[in-house]
């Protein structure tokens, strides 16, 4: 059942459409073999539309996992996979990623995440950053890095359910302010 989720998730993601940067999850890591899936909405105030995204994960083991995302809107293709690892786990738990997207242009994300367990729920921030390879007007090569504070609380409704509420503060001039919120599944 695992590997059937995990491909339909893959394969539909391909085919997907959507923006932004979006953390969407806490410093935790999934277990080995375990997997995740997750959909939430987006609001950016660049131009007041929502998106939505799909989210996959797959734990590798040793604090590490893949995560997939995709989604919808924002009129351009969104597609981005990235490599987390937990350094600190416990209260509180740290983790840093990196990984790549394309969306309009390429880019490369890299961020940490540090996450306070209380109960059933978790906070977090940390820093997310992305180098964005693009073109500008003359066709030259223009790099931008957009930096963001994303402040997260998942709130465990289940063991394997829970609900995410995240936005994402712009700390540099080409990012966007962007709120989200909705569930994750984990297998």
């Amino acid at each position: 059942m695992k590997k059937i989720i995990l491909t339909l998730v893959l394969v539909t993601g391909l085919s997907v459409v959507a923006n932004a940067q979006i953390v969407f999850g806490t410093g935790k890591t999934l277990q080995k073999g375990n997997f995740s899936v997750g959909i939430n909405p987006a609001w950016a105030d660049d131009g007041g539309d929502f998106a939505l995204f799909f989210h996959g994960g797959y734990g590798l083991g040793n604090n590490a996992d893949l995560g997939l995302k995709l989604g919808f809107g924002w009129g351009n293709p969104y597609v981005g996979l990235d490599f987390e690892k937990t350094f600190l786990s416990g209260k509180p738990s740290l983790s840093v990623y990196a990984g790549g997207h394309y969306w309009n242009d390429f880019g490369v994300d890299l961020g940490t995440i540090v996450t306070f367990p209380l109960n059933n729920v978790y906070l977090s921030t940390g820093l997310d950053m992305d180098i964005v390879f693009g073109k500008d007007a003359n066709d030259d090569l223009d790099i931008g890095v957009p930096l963001w504070l994303p402040l997260a609380v998942e709130f465990y409704v289940k063991k394997n359910f829970s609900m995410i509420f995240e936005a994402n503060i712009p700390l540099t001039g080409p990012a966007s302010t962007i709120i989200d919120g909705g569930i994750s599944i984990y297998f």
